[in-house]
Formats: structure tokens, C-alpha cells, sequence
């Protein structure tokens, strides 16, 4: 808990000293099993901020919300969500000097459905740790301990940057990078399928899409001021529910999000439908790893976005 106080602590400084006009967090969720984004703009109102292993939203996105408004934007951001500040930086979407970064590395997070299914949803964690071996969530009335190998979160599996590559202000003690699984497993895996039988995948997947766009509106790559699926003329993908529109508007998606998507996984957490999104996304980001040698992006303020700049050494086998 000691990078929960120390957040409350800057966050209560930065509000004070008027550094500050808002600190974007986490809170405790109408469940146990959820926290929720918190938007703190009090004094008074900074001990609703909470640091622990169910902090899985990626809160960059709601930068986009206040980059007109008056004042500093303080914003949590863990190893994985820090990419997408960078990301938002690089395409001029925010501006350095409006906003104010509160890194805190992360050992990795904990899946929610778990923790729903033993304890209480009333039931309030007054207590978190994680350790190598597993996680420990203590409530007024017990300790629940879980396994790393049972309750570690997909998506940290194969985490890249514990520690956030971008922060004013570094909450705990920087986690070094382990040797990450290779994250492209999965992708490996259906490449390796017959053309059929990856096109039955896909289409059982995009088949249960319910086109709610919470994808989109959840991932940081997306800050189109007019969103193509949103205009009626021209028409790029009718608003018909089917397994045709649905699947164009997935890989207009992912094309567009090409070179940008930071693989933070925010894409998978909100689909209601679970469709693995992120398998689509990491897809096009092994093609560009393997085309381009580049990092996955946002992880360099430096680093350019491969498909947004050009050098004379890009491959140009297609001229």
C-alpha cells in the first residue's frame, strides 16, 4: 500500500499547490472485483484514490476529455498505459506541458472474474500485495490469496515494461524488465493454420460482434475528431449487423490502428462479447516488428511510428 499512500500524497500536493486542476485514478468500484477511473479535482476527495492489483483500465484516453480545458491534467498510468501517453504525445494529440504523469510500476494485475468468484461483492480490500508466487487481497474479514499461475491477467503474461517508460513523478521502485513470453504465441499459432481454417476463426469471431464500438471508444490509437463509422455519407460500413459489415469494420480497424496500437489490451477488457481483438492487432504489430526492427510502439518519444515516417532503408519490395 505504500504507492497507494504515495499517490494520495502527490496527488494531494499537486492538487494544493494548484500544479494541478484534476488527478485522473483509480476507485473502488460499486463490486470488490472492479475499480473504476476516478476523477479527483478536492482535496478532499483524494482518499477515494486506490492503488492495487485490479487497476486495469488504461485511464490515457480520458487525457483527450480535458486537453481544452484550463489547468493540469495529473494521470496513473502503469508500464503498458504509459506507452499510449507517448503515443497520444507523438500524434500531437495532447500537449507535454498540460499534462502531469504518475507513474507506477506494476507487477502485473489480477483477473477481476477470479476475485468475483471468492469474494463477497460487498466485501471492501483494506490491504493488497503481490509477491512473485501470488497475490494477497485483504478484506475486513479475511485474506484471499491467489497464484501468479491462476490469476495473473492475460495480458501481463507477456508484459514488456513493468516500470512506465514516461512519468514526472516515479510512485514506487522501478520494476527492471524481465524476459518477457514471446507475445506473438497465439498469433504464431493461427498463422500456422490452413487459409480455411483461419477464415472460419475470424468469422466465428466477428459473427458475435455486437458493433457497440467500445472497442474503439476505449483505445487510445482512436482520436479521430469524425470517426468513418460514424458518417452516413459516404457510407464505409453500413450499420448492419451482420458477419459481412462486421468483419470490415474489424479490419478497417485494425489497419487503421496499424503502427499506433500500443498493446495495451484495452480492446479485449471491453468487448462484451470477448472476441480476442488483441490477437488481430498483435497480428499487424508482429508484421511491422518483423519489417520494420522496431519497438512496440510508444514505447520511445523518439521513435516514430514506422507507417507515419520514412527512411531510405524501409524495405520497398512493392515498388
Amino acid at each position: 500500500m505504500k504507492i497507494q499512500e504515495n499517490l494520495r500524497e502527490t496527488a494531494r500536493k499537486l492538487l494544493a499547490d494548484g500544479e494541478a486542476s484534476l488527478v485522473i485514478g483509480y476507485a473502488p468500484g460499486s463490486e470488490v472485483s472492479r475499480v473504476v477511473p476516478a476523477f479527483i479535482s478536492r482535496e478532499d476527495e483524494v482518499d477515494r484514490l486506490v492503488w492495487n492489483p485490479l487497476c486495469i483500465n488504461n485511464l490515457a484516453k480520458y487525457l483527450l476529455d480535458y486537453r481544452h480545458e484550463p489547468g493540469k491534467v495529473a494521470v496513473v498510468v502503469k508500464g503498458c498505459d504509459s506507452r499510449a501517453i507517448n503515443r497520444l504525445l507523438q500524434d500531437n494529440q495532447i500537449t507535454r506541458e498540460k499534462v502531469i504523469i504518475l507513474g507506477i510500476p506494476c507487477p502485473g494485475l489480477i483477473n477481476p472474474d477470479l476475485v468475483a468468484a471468492r469474494l463477497d461483492p460487498g466485501a471492501q480490500i483494506t490491504v493488497a500485495a503481490v509477491s512473485e508466487q501470488d497475490f494477497s487481497l485483504q478484506t475486513e474479514e479475511e485474506t484471499f490469496t491467489f497464484t501468479r499461475d491462476e490469476a495473473l491477467l492475460k495480458k501481463c503474461r507477456d508484459c514488456e515494461q513493468h516500470t512506465p517508460v514516461i512519468a514526472d513523478f516515479m510512485l514506487g521502485e522501478e520494476i527492471p524488465p524481465n524476459d518477457p513470453a514471446d507475445p506473438f504465441v497465439a498469433v504464431k499459432t493461427l498463422e500456422e493454420l490452413p487459409v480455411e481454417e483461419r477464415s472460419a476463426y475470424w468469422d466465428k469471431q466477428f459473427s458475435r460482434c455486437l458493433r457497440c464500438y467500445a472497442c474503439r471508444n476505449v483505445c487510445p490509437a482512436c482520436t479521430c475528431r469524425e470517426c468513418v463509422f460514424d458518417q452516413a455519407e459516404p457510407c464505409w460500413v453500413a450499420k448492419a449487423n451482420n458477419l459481412s459489415e462486421n468483419t470490415a469494420f474489424h479490419l478497417i480497424r485494425a489497419f487503421h490502428v496499424a503502427g499506433r496500437c500500443v498493446d495495451c489490451g484495452e480492446c479485449d477488457r471491453v468487448c462484451p462479447v470477448n472476441i480476442p481483438l488483441s490477437l488481430l492487432n498483435r497480428k499487424i504489430l508482429k508484421d511491422i516488428k518483423d519489417l520494420f526492427n522496431v519497438p512496440t510502439p510508444g514505447t520511445s518519444l523518439e521513435e516514430l511510428p514506422p507507417l507515419g515516417a520514412f527512411t531510405k532503408s524501409d524495405p520497398d519490395e512493392f515498388m
